[in-house]
């Protein structure tokens, strides 16, 4: 029997096809929940399969596990590719991935996309979450979208981004701070810590008791006043975060370079001394009194 496509159907392939990002025919219902049966439409694939009659080498969309039966669509158009889920019953889909909604993957391994596209994805999401569970979400890498349950309102999401590659400049604001905070409890509040704590211990005497470490483990709300402290010390050298790559970065070294006496006596409490200065512990000049807290004395 021949199968057609319907001219409601064509037109959605030929609306996406102007779209950035690439198509794929998922088979996994025919061959196994496997990574493998996504296939992406290129050069590779459909593959070449010798028939055991006539040991021509020929290209099959795909064949049964015993090859009793085969489906000699050759590789060709997005229509040839339709048609070939069409033949099989739609049990293969053809699914369109935007660029501009190419996420996070979700496989072990996979990798971090830019925030712009992790924003768009997420408000697409919120935006067509009824298509999506009515079967437009093809469950795959990004955002991939069944051809069969697209309409006009997600194609002129998907154009309007071919033009201005960002569906929400809110949403992607939120989505940079939610990044520089995970960044922050990853590794920056740390790293930030230790410059606080090398710029303490190159003012503390050399006789010292205590190092940097101790005196901010000993310090109420630390945690809270450190992050006070790095950002109002980012306001004082205009060092911000930036995207590098996929991840959140900023230049801690340069934001440590105004830790001078005075922030670390603001921070700690302490009468700490500038490295011009030393320190003597001597008693109040008059009789019975106590030895007197650390002093400041010049350096002459």
């Amino acid at each position: 029997m021949t199968r057609k496509l319907s001219p409601e159907l064509l037109r959605r392939i030929d609306s996406l096809s102007g779209c950035q990002g690439r198509w794929i025919v998922d088979c996994r219902e025919l061959e196994g929940n496997y990574s493998y049966a996504l296939r992406s439409l290129s050069e590779h694939w459909p593959y070449w399969q010798t028939d055991e009659l006539t040991g021509k080498a020929e290209r099959y969309w795909h064949c049964t596990a015993d090859g009793s039966e085969r489906n000699p669509h050759k590789l060709g158009s997005l229509e040839d590719a339709a048609l070939y889920c069409a033949f099989t019953g739609w049990k293969s889909r053809l699914l369109f991935v935007s660029e501009y909604l190419n996420d996070d993957c979700s496989w072990p391994g996979g990798y971090s996309a830019p925030s712009v596209y992790r924003s768009n994805a997420r408000v697409f999401r919120d935006q067509f979450s009824k298509e999506l569970e009515a079967g437009a979400d093809g469950d795959a890498d990004g955002v991939a979208l069944d051809v069969r349950f697209v309409n006009d309102e997600m194609l002129e999401t998907l154009h309007a981004l071919e033009q201005y590659p960002l569906i929400s400049e809110d949403d992607h604001s939120a989505l940079e701070l939610e990044l520089q905070d995970e960044a922050w409890e990853l590794w920056a509040a740390s790293d930030w810590r230790q410059l606080v704590c090398k710029a303490i211990d190159a003012v503390l005497p050399e006789d010292a008791t205590i190092d940097g470490d101790e005196i901010l483990a000993a310090m109420p709300d630390e945690d809270s006043k450190l992050a006070e402290l790095f950002h109002n010390c980012c306001e004082w050298t205009n060092t911000y975060w930036f995207e590098d790559g996929t991840d959140q970065w900023i230049d801690l070294k340069r934001v440590a370079e105004v830790l001078g006496i005075e922030e670390l006596r603001d921070l700690t409490g302490l009468q700490l001394l500038s490295p011009d200065q030393t320190w003597r512990t001597e008693s109040y000049p008059w009789p019975g009194a106590e030895p007197a807290p650390l002093l400041q004395k010049e350096v002459f």
